[in-house]
């Protein structure tokens, strides 16, 4: 009897451990205590233990995969959190003693998680106060990728057909006051590429397939045309062995003839024949020649125009590429052509070269006071002010933003500011109105000349610097960069 008693509290005591793991399992443990009470011989025991292995069996034995996996998870989450590089140091120490213990029971992993969760609770709230007081400096980042991204469109070679599209896009992105909208817009953007470069391809894919197409036909003509000349030739022999072989025949006729008017008859009528078969022949190989011949010119023909139409189409596609969309003056890819070729005249032939860069004076509070379609008109207007202002010699492409560059070649620096303040003027004079109110814009100009040591970017980065000296001045002026060497044109 103790022994039954000390059964029946050993089997409550599992079926406690083992409750909640299974829904069915849990329903038998109470049929099976009742029984075990009931039960007195051990038969019936035996068989009542057999069923309740037959039930455990059916249970899933989960837990220990169960386990292994939220143990991986939890490491996981912890390797995760300390690459956070902005958490306290008190979070980090908590993170590394955890990982210093490793959960072994159920009960021990229960704890090690809810630690975990309140860690993850403290790394929200240190990262949502991070957050907030890096804001400001996230808008300025936001700031400067949707700058950057205009800049992009507005550099994209895209068929035509999807101009309209990108144009109405980055006038969207100008006004878009939600930066996490940007990912959807630069999404549209690679579309909008991916549509536009899908489109040229099977039009490239259709202009070769035709050219395929037109070179197998001339081959095919060519080759109908060879075969036809060679039959032409065994033609023209069999005609001739026929001619030799009546010659022969004639020959042998006139010996036996002894009628003179008879034999002229004869003659006659043989030269006759051989003329008719000869006139046919060629008039006939002719035709036959003509028609080929025909028939390949066309051809040619067909394959210039359509070669000659596909060459216009990537001139005109290379000519755009070198254009700002919103200006309609060279891009800085355009400029980085012409200033490699100016530095090379430079180089080779010691002509003076001077560089400027001119930048539009508080651009930023046109597109805030009057929206950014003021500011494109801004910008186009500007742009096509200088290039029409400037020599035939000089080049102007837009920089990036509301900045241009400028060549200036074969003058000196007197000059050169002459020039650049004379384009300040022209600038400063344009009538703009906004919404009803007049407005003067200026600019700020900085410039250099070449020396004979300097490469692009060093004559570049002087007037830059003479830029930014002009604004810190109070903008709306020229200012030369002076080189820390002799320029070339000083010592001429």
């Amino acid at each position: 009897m103790a022994s039954s008693v000390a059964l029946l509290q050993l089997f409550q005591q599992l079926f406690k451990r083992h409750f909640r793991q299974d829904k069915t399992f849990d329903n038998y443990q109470y049929t099976f205590l009742k029984n075990f009470q009931v039960i007195s011989n051990d038969e019936d025991r035996s068989t009542l233990f057999n069923e309740c292995n037959k039930q455990l069996s059916l249970v899933p034995n989960t837990l220990e995969e169960k386990l292994s996996e939220g143990r991986f998870i939890t490491r996981h989450s912890m390797r995760q959190l300390q690459q956070v590089t902005s958490l306290s140091n008190s979070i980090k120490k908590k993170l590394n003693d955890m990982q210093n213990n490793t959960a072994y029971s159920v009960v021990e992993h229960q704890v090690e998680l809810n630690d975990l969760i309140k860690i993850y609770q403290s790394a929200v709230i240190e990262l949502s106060q991070c957050s907030m007081q890096s804001d400001c400096d996230n808008k300025n980042d936001v700031a400067f990728i949707n700058k950057e991204l205009q800049q992009v469109i507005l550099e994209l070679d895209i068929d035509e057909s999807y101009v309209k599209d990108l144009e109405k896009l980055r006038i969207k992105i100008c006004n878009e006051d939600d930066h996490f909208q940007l990912p959807y817009h630069c999404l549209q953007v690679i579309k909008l590429i991916i549509k536009s470069t899908r489109e040229e391809r099977t039009a490239s894919r259709h202009f070769l397939y035709m050219l395929n197409d037109n070179l197998s036909e001339f081959y095919s003509n060519f080759s109908r045309t060879l075969s036809s000349t060679e039959a032409g030739f065994v033609q023209q022999k069999e005609t001739f062995i026929s001619i030799e072989s009546n010659a022969q025949l004639l020959k042998q006729q006139s010996e036996e003839i002894q009628d003179l008017e008879h034999l002229r008859a004869h003659i006659k009528n043989y030269v006759s024949e051989v003329q008719h078969v000869i006139t046919a022949q060629e008039k006939k190989k002719e035709q036959k020649f003509r028609h080929k011949f025909q028939s390949m010119v066309r051809q040619i023909k067909k394959l210039q125009n359509e070669t000659q139409s596909y060459q216009k189409t990537l001139k005109q596609q290379n000519k755009q590429l070198h254009v700002d969309f919103l200006t309609k003056i060279p891009n800085r890819a355009a400029w980085s052509e012409r200033l490699e070729i100016e530095m090379l005249r430079f180089k080779t032939y010691q002509k003076r070269l001077n560089i400027a860069i001119i930048d539009i004076d508080n651009f930023k509070e046109i597109n805030d006071n009057f929206g950014h379609l003021a500011g494109d008109k801004v910008l186009h207007v500007i742009a096509q002010t200088l290039q029409k202002s400037i020599r035939k010699n000089d080049y102007i492409a837009r920089f990036g933003g509301e900045e241009f560059a400028l060549l200036l070649p074969e003058i000196t620096e007197q000059q050169s500011a002459y020039v650049l303040n004379k384009l300040r003027e022209q600038i400063k004079n344009i009538p703009f109105k906004f919404k009803n109110d007049q407005l003067s814009i200026t600019v700020s100009i900085g410039y250099t000349s070449f020396c004979k040591s300097d490469d692009a970017d060093l004559a570049f980065e002087r007037a830059d610097n003479a830029l930014y000296q002009a604004k810190h001045q109070g903008r709306d002026q020229v200012v030369l960069g002076e080189p820390n060497i002799t320029a070339f044109d000083k010592t001429q």
